[in-house]
């Protein structure tokens, strides 16, 4: 006696079936051409931020560095600020300190990806760091 084991048919769709959504999720990934437009569009933001965040630099460092900080999800003190920093460790975190254009930055590193610099207000001399329980906290 012979079985017969059961086969699945499936629907072919040859495209007239299918929702708009459906079609243009398809597209966005078959589109190689896309992926270029998007990074010199990404390119383009950010080089055209550059110019304003330079000038903002250059006239109100502290307003700078109150949307950095705020950007952060940090706290400013009047001798210092804090940024949460949870899930990264003492290795992963860089700073250092450099006078550009007669203005001191502060460089914030975390592991490879994100770098912020913080223009410092120009009473700062010296900076103390430390990273305690997730939280980078600075004082100057």
């Amino acid at each position: 006696m012979e079985e017969w084991e059961e086969v699945e048919i499936l629907t072919a769709s040859d495209g007239l079936d299918a929702t708009p959504s459906e079609l243009h999720a398809t597209f966005e990934i078959s589109g190689d051409h896309l992926n270029e437009v998007r990074d010199r569009h990404t390119m383009m933001l950010i080089a055209s931020g550059e110019l304003p965040e330079k000038h903002m630099v250059d006239i109100a460092p502290e307003r700078v560095l109150n949307w950095i900080v705020e950007e952060l999800n940090g706290v400013r003190r009047t001798d210092g600020l804090s940024i949460p920093l949870h899930g990264a460790d003492l290795p992963s975190v860089e700073l250092s300190k450099a006078t550009v254009d007669g203005h001191s930055i502060l460089k914030l590193k975390v592991g490879n990806n994100f770098v912020r610099k913080l223009p410092l207000p120009a009473e700062v001399d010296s900076i103390k760091a430390t990273l305690n329980g997730g939280v980078l906290d600075l004082r100057w």
